[in-house]
């Protein structure tokens, strides 16, 4: 079977996913501006909107659990 013809076109055969345009997000954001709502914009600029690194800087650490050996009878 050639590249172009695989039933299970993917990430690394060259495509597979839906054309530009066609998502969900896309196609509401479409349909909303034709009923003449307004679509949601995110600030990206504001710090809830953002993904950063955990601060792990004051992170307890749990104290290394002691495992007793029982004495043998």
């Amino acid at each position: 079977m050639s590249k172009g013809r695989v039933w299970n076109k993917g990430k690394r055969n060259g495509g597979g996913g839906p054309a530009a345009g066609t998502g969900y997000k896309e196609k509401l954001a479409a349909t909303l501006q034709a009923e003449g709502k307004t679509v949601e914009i995110i600030d990206l600029k504001n710090p809830i909107n953002q993904v950063q690194r955990m601060n792990r800087e004051n992170w307890v650490e749990r104290p290394v659990r002691v495992n007793r050996e029982q004495p043998k009878k």
